[in-house]
């Protein structure tokens, strides 16, 4: 297989991993009122249930085609792809749940695919990397941190909807780094995986990510926790990439994740 066959591949792999992520996301939304259902479980509130269970299944496919991806492509340039994923929320969510589009939507989409683009103009091939544990610990700690003010701390709802909505987008950003660590020691070799403690740090971020994704979703609007939601998971496998690889990103994807980041937060005030 050619180096750019591969390359290739890896694109489509990430937009693939972030497509079911939305595409379960929507679908979890839809079906949330079963949680705290009131009165008789008919059969409206086992519809729901199963579309919660099956947004959930799907949102969690995205590992597979996320690990194919991260064979070739850094965490943080896979990460960006949850742009994409805004993007595939904001279209869905006008089409399945009636919510409101706005004609600055398909501008800053247009952002996105650009800001992706060029993050993949200027990636450079790096070899795998000597892994800081104290760095990796460090990050770690961040979501455990933010759940706990969000827990504790009295807040009000909207703060509360974006603290949970970040947990979740940082503990799903920790599970790419994660995957990467596992990916870039082991391959494909899955049964080698259990042995890994990386792979125990992906299944607590991963539970984490989804509590506090549910906790969110509760508190706010789902065009409030998605964009917050991406947001933290484009951003911080950058902050991630320095402790955890002492790696930096070349300078010239800086304004690359700027304009994602641009793009989503403009979305969400919109909403």
């Amino acid at each position: 297989m050619t180096e750019s066959i591969q390359y290739l591949i890896a694109l489509v792999m990430a937009t693939l991993a972030y497509s079911c992520i939305s595409i379960g996301f929507i679908m979890m939304k839809s079906g949330i009122v079963w949680l705290g259902w009131k009165g008789k479980r008919d059969i409206v509130f086992f519809k729901k249930l199963a579309l919660w269970l099956t947004g959930f299944l799907i949102m969690n496919i995205y590992g597979v085609p996320s690990a194919i991806a991260l064979k070739t492509l850094p965490p943080h340039v896979v990460a960006a792809f949850a742009g994409w994923g805004i993007v595939l929320l904001v279209f869905l969510s006008r089409l399945l749940l009636k919510e409101k589009l706005y004609r600055s939507d398909w501008l800053y989409a247009l952002l996105v695919v650009i800001g992706i683009v060029m993050l993949n103009l200027f990636e450079k091939t790096v070899p795998y990397q000597r892994v800081n544990l104290p760095g990796l610990l460090g990050v770690c700690a961040v979501p455990v941190l933010l759940f706990a003010i969000a827990l504790f701390f009295s807040l009000s709802s909207k703060w509360k909807t974006i603290f949970y909505g970040t947990v979740s987008g940082v503990s799903a950003a920790l599970m790419v780094v994660f995957l990467d660590l596992l990916v870039g020691k082991y391959q494909y070799r899955v049964t080698e995986y259990l042995q890994s403690p990386y792979l125990y740090g992906y299944l607590v971020a991963a539970v984490l990510s989804t509590i506090a994704l549910q906790m969110a979703l509760k508190k706010g609007p789902m065009m409030t926790v998605g964009p917050v939601q991406y947001s933290s998971n484009i951003v911080f496998p950058v902050i991630a990439l320095f402790f955890v690889y002492s790696r930096v990103i070349p300078p010239g994807q800086f304004p690359a994740i700027g304009l994602i980041v641009v793009a989503v937060v403009n979305i969400l005030k919109k909403r």
